[in-house]
């Protein structure tokens, strides 16, 4: 998957979950901003590594940050991937 598609579905989401907090009330609006926060973070950090990635590679170090980021973003998606499976 592209960066541009990995951008617009994090947005999508971000965007959907930020309407159904508007939409709600009381603890279920504040679950669904939390969302909201959480697909706006993955919007930035894919944004963050596509623009490292762009600017390259320059040093060893460089590409052990860019693995180090990416293992934190899979983190973080495996975390919301399992709040999703206690939802049901």
């Amino acid at each position: 998957m592209n960066l541009r598609q990995q951008l617009e579905i994090c947005y999508r989401n971000y965007k959907k979950w930020r309407d159904l907090a508007f939409s709600l009330n009381g603890l279920k609006s504040k679950e669904a901003m939390e969302r909201a926060f959480f697909w706006l973070e993955m919007h930035s950090a894919f944004f963050a590594i596509g623009t490292i990635e762009r600017a390259g590679i320059r040093s060893k170090e460089d590409l052990e940050k860019l693995i180090q980021l990416k293992s934190k973003l899979i983190e973080r998606l495996s975390e919301y991937a399992k709040t999703l499976m206690g939802d049901f």
